[in-house]
């Protein structure tokens, strides 16, 4: 391609680091900082992985994101050769969020028509993590940058990164495509031009770059309800268009919130999500483009340990790392629950323990109490998670129940 968080939280701003090889369930001892350099897979569905807190270099307050929800990590592969001049290496760009919340901060309310989410302060900064260096700085790109969002998406084209959609001050965001282009020492903005009706405005729905081709966007919320629709664009194809796709089979219901993670042979993994009754979802769905052009949905195997919604997903070679989430009313998924895997290989779902035959029900935690410090991490909402490597990272989101230090 060319140039309702009613519940009662804080946002946190912990980096939190797995490495998704080690499947003892004990923390991850810190991993080397190359980028794919990858160890012997083992044999046969292993336990989620473990998190640590990553303590990243800010030489600059405004360097760093701070505290957030909302916002977007984003994936960005490394530029030219590792050694010659003019190399970058790997990075995680963070776009926008909401850094404060309504009736948690002297934020005005958010105008009628939002479609009821309560976040405020919503921004349309970015800044930068160097995976090599440990390092965040704050970007100041080229060009008109998107609206100040939250709740939007963003998916990575080469050394690009599309933003679309999502809620801010005004009310919903424009579906207009901004792409940021980090393939030069200054980051520049651009705006896409892409003929014919599109998506529209929405927030809370999901985007993927599937089979290194297709932009796939699905579901999310269009001010008035939740929905299911499913739309690609090919950044192969000139000039730019999308188009509103009627995959087959069984797919997944109308919501909002759910993740949607592209495997390396074109595979989309749908996961959980809120549909239009509020109710958190459980099941998985696969979206695949057969050779003759067809699409197709199809249920996941396997019992995930629990519903979720506003979560993070990322795929790991096979493996599908689902890190947090909501179920609703206060509620945080549960500890035990709180980091899973979906491995595709094997067909089943694994907690940090062993593979899940049957869901976690019961205990929900509405706050910390105590338990696996590592497990503890993932207790959040609305954050963001991407994959470098073996390296998986988490940043920021909501923790639910009291305020706490």
């Amino acid at each position: 391609m060319e140039v309702d968080a009613s519940m009662s939280t804080n946002s946190d701003h912990d980096l939190a680091l797995a490495n998704h090889h080690d499947g003892s369930g004990e923390p991850s001892s810190p991993p080397t900082p190359a980028v794919g350099q990858g160890q012997p897979v083992l044999a046969g569905p292993r336990p989620a992985p473990t998190y640590r807190v990553v303590n990243a270099i800010i030489e600059k307050k405004e360097d760093g994101p701070g505290c957030r929800c909302g916002h977007t990590l984003t994936a960005v592969p490394p530029v030219g050769e590792e050694g010659t001049p003019g190399y970058i290496g790997p990075r995680l760009i963070l776009f926008g969020g909401a850094t404060a919340l309504e009736g948690n901060s002297a934020a005005p309310p958010s105008p009628a028509g939002t479609a009821g989410i309560r976040l405020a302060g919503a921004t349309a900064d970015v800044h930068c993590y160097d995976v090599l260096s440990n390092k965040w700085t704050r970007l100041t790109p080229l060009g008109e940058p998107p609206s100040p969002r939250a709740a939007h998406v963003a998916t990575a084209v080469g050394t690009m990164v599309v933003i679309q959609g999502g809620i801010g001050p005004a009310g919903l965001s424009a579906e207009d495509l901004h792409v940021l282009d980090l393939t030069q020492q200054r980051p520049r903005w651009h705006r896409v031009v892409v003929q014919g009706p599109g998506p529209g405005p929405r927030y809370g729905h999901v985007m993927a770059l599937v089979g290194q081709r297709f932009l796939l966007t699905i579901g999310g919320n269009d001010g008035k309800r939740p929905l299911a629709d499913v739309w690609a664009l090919d950044t192969a194809a000139k000039p730019y268009e999308w188009r509103k796709l009627e995959p087959e089979g069984e797919g997944p219901p109308p919501c909002m919130y759910a993740t949607a993670s592209a495997r390396s042979d074109g595979l989309l993994l749908l996961c959980g999500g809120r549909d239009a009754n509020s109710v958190p979802l459980s099941s998985a769905y696969g979206l695949a483009k057969h050779r003759d052009g067809r699409w197709e949905w199809a249920i996941a195997p396997g019992v995930s340990p629990s519903p979720r919604y506003q979560h993070a997903a990322v795929f790991v070679n096979a493996r599908l790392h689902v890190s947090g989430g909501a179920l609703g009313g206060g509620r945080m998924v549960d500890d035990s629950s709180s980091i899973a895997v979906l491995d595709t290989a094997a067909g089943v779902w694994c907690d940090t323990k062993s593979v899940v035959t049957s869901p976690r029900t019961g205990r929900y935690s509405a706050d910390a109490a105590g338990g696996d410090a590592s497990v503890e991490l993932t207790r959040r909402c609305r954050h963001a998670a991407a994959a470098v490597g073996d390296l998986i990272f988490i940043y920021g989101g909501l923790r639910g129940g009291r305020s706490r230090n």
